[in-house]
This record gives C-alpha cells, sequence and structure tokens, in this order.
C-alpha cells in the first residue's frame, strides 16, 4: 500500500543475480523488517525471475516472501508498481544505454529512487511514500535511508533523464 520503489543495480539479468539482489534486500533490511514488509515480490516472466523458489527462501531455506507473475498486458495486477515503473522510464527510458546516461552504481540508481520516493501523490493528500513511510513505518525508513534512499525536497524533484 505504501507504493516504495525499491532497486538494487545489476550488471547482469540473470536469475541468479536476481536471487542474489533479493538477498541483498533481506540484509539490506534485516530479517525481521523483510518479512514485516516484503510478502510479495511482482514480477514479470522474464526468464531471470525463473528461480522463483530460490528467491521465496532465504539461506536457511526458509519461505520468507512470494514471487508472483503478473499476467502481460494485465497492469492492474502490478498496483502502484506501474505507476512508479512509469515515472522510473521518465528518468531511465527503456532505449537508452543506462551506463552512458550516468546510471553506474548504486548511488546514483538510489538517487532515482528518493526522486521517484519523494513525489507527492494524491492518494497520500500530497503526501510522498517517503513521508508516510517515515510517519507510519518508522523501521522501514530507517532502514531506507541508511541505505542512501532519502527524502526530495519537492521543489527539488527531477523525474527526467538529466537527473543523472
Amino acid at each position: 500500500n505504501l507504493g516504495i520503489l525499491f532497486a538494487i543495480r545489476h550488471d547482469e539479468k540473470t536469475a541468479n543475480e536476481m536471487k542474489k539482489g533479493v538477498d541483498q534486500l533481506e540484509t539490506i533490511l534485516g530479517k525481521e523488517c523483510f518479512r514485516k514488509y516484503v510478502h510479495v515480490l511482482l514480477t514479470d516472466r522474464g526468464p531471470e525471475f525463473s528461480a522463483a523458489e530460490e528467491i521465496e527462501t532465504d539461506a536457511d531455506g526458509l519461505r520468507r516472501s512470494r514471487v508472483y507473475y503478473c499476467d502481460p498486458m494485465q497492469s492492474g495486477q502490478k498496483g502502484t508498481l506501474e505507476n512508479n515503473h512509469i515515472e522510473l522510464r521518465y528518468v531511465l527510458p527503456k532505449s537508452v544505454d543506462l551506463n552512458k546516461l550516468g546510471l553506474v552504481d548504486q548511488d546514483a540508481l538510489n538517487l532515482v529512487l528518493s526522486h521517484i520516493n519523494s513525489y507527492p501523490l494524491e492518494k497520500f493528500n500530497g503526501k510522498s511514500p517517503l513521508d508516510v513511510a517515515e510517519f507510519m513505518y518508522s523501521d522501514l525508513y530507517e532502514k531506507l535511508t541508511a541505505f542512501g534512499i532519502r527524502r526530495i525536497p519537492v521543489d527539488e524533484i527531477v523525474l527526467k533523464e538529466t537527473l543523472i
């Protein structure tokens, strides 16, 4: 319901890298916070998400989340993720070499995520997902800010390629 967009930069688009990314997210949030907030991982049926069983389980073999494969052309199944993805593509267009654009490391990606997550939303009466997280989910907010995702003042938000 919060609609926080979180991403981890990868150099390869493989199932093993996506599993490592979910493992890294669990490390960043901590097991307790991960299980509290990451119930479902929404994705498409790309081959990089083919290892659902591995993604869903932690290093101890315990189920930590569920992978849900959205049907093609069914954006309604993605909830707020679809709107976040549109905003993400304003900054990181699909047809552009992201390295040449400036997305060379996690810090650059966190800057993009900070701007998207700071954008005020009508459903939150003009508050951003980060504003709501700080107020209602302080444990999650603290983990996000420690990782480098921070609130951007409204008049400084940039959702264009020029951001990075």
